[in-house]
């Protein structure tokens, strides 16, 4: 129900609202938010009632959790960077962060953390390996946990959504690595309440790839004629989101359910990114447009939401 990206956010206003242009739901656009006083914010994970992300501002970049207009920064004590990548609906959120006196550098790699909304408690998120680093990025309504880690810290991963070596799911403190078949990278980007997971992996030097890990089963779904595609969220409804790039066409955003992808596309933008989608099919993620870099929510036509 969340994401995994890299990319920079700056505000978009209200004024530059559109609609996708693709067959299946066509989409609202408008501006998801911007912390207080920071450059930019990047939404990673939505749900019916919260955004997470990061923010990028003069002192360092921040996890945060937005509630309708309300902003609070959610960054581990001693951390030198940190962001949000998935939320459940209780407002239990997950993601990375790297600490003082570096940052994700070489010798320290990154760690995964649990924060919970309500409380303000943050638990570090672990793979239970000596030496390695570790990345969560989703987390569903039952608790479970998805990311990646890298064995070697000195690898991977080093900083917010590089890409892991390995993924897995964490279910009441119990780890289980998570491969596509044969690849050489595999990262679990989001996991809905029935299990299923998302992400991106790379095999035979070729990537990233998305895939759909249900019923103990993978399923490659990139999108068709794509360069690469990465599956950034899935909801309880089994949508997936994410993004993909096209030689001839540039970035975009997509959905996939039950085989049919439709592009999103922020209009007028040269480039379009999700990164979380809701059980509502409501959209977050970034955009471009000719210079410099946006952030939206996507609601659906219709939609008691509906900016």
């Amino acid at each position: 129900m969340n994401s995994v990206i890299r990319y920079g956010i700056a505000l978009l206003l209200l004024c530059l609202m559109g609609f996708a242009a693709e067959a299946g739901l066509q989409y609202k656009f408008a501006e998801a938010g911007n912390f207080p006083g920071a450059y930019y914010s990047v939404p990673l994970g939505v749900t019916l009632g919260h955004i997470v992300g990061y923010c990028v501002s003069s002192s360092a970049n921040a996890a945060y959790v937005q509630t309708g207009t309300t902003f609070i920064k959610a960054a581990p004590a001693g951390s030198f960077t940190s962001y949000l990548s998935g939320v459940n609906k209780y407002g239990v959120a997950v993601g990375g962060y790297c600490s003082v006196g570096g940052g994700c550098n070489p010798e320290v790699g990154e760690r995964g953390y649990r924060y919970d909304l309500a409380t303000g408690k943050i638990t570090t998120i672990h793979f239970p390996m000596k030496g390695a680093a570790t990345t969560a990025y989703g987390i569903n309504d039952k608790g479970s946990i998805v990311g990646g880690y890298c064995p070697n810290a000195v690898v991977c991963p080093q900083g917010a959504f590089s890409p892991a070596l390995d993924g897995f799911i964490e279910t009441n403190g119990v780890f289980t690595t998570l491969n596509y078949p044969g690849a050489q990278a595999t990262t679990a980007a989001a996991i809905n309440n029935a299990g299923a997971v998302v992400g991106f992996y790379d095999i035979n030097n070729t990537g990233p790839h998305a895939f759909l890990y249900q019923n103990g089963t993978f399923t490659n779904i990139d999108y068709p004629g794509s360069n690469y595609t990465a599956a950034t969220a899935i909801n309880n409804g089994g949508v997936v989101a994410g993004y993909f790039s096209s030689t001839t066409t540039g970035l975009h955003g997509f959905t996939y359910q039950n085989g049919k992808f439709t592009q999103i596309d922020k209009p007028k933008a040269t480039g379009t990114a999700v990164t979380g989608i809701n059980d509502r099919n409501d959209l977050v993620g970034v955009w471009y447009p000719t210079r410099g870099e946006e952030n939206f929510k996507a609601v659906p036509l219709g939609s008691p939401e509906e900016p």
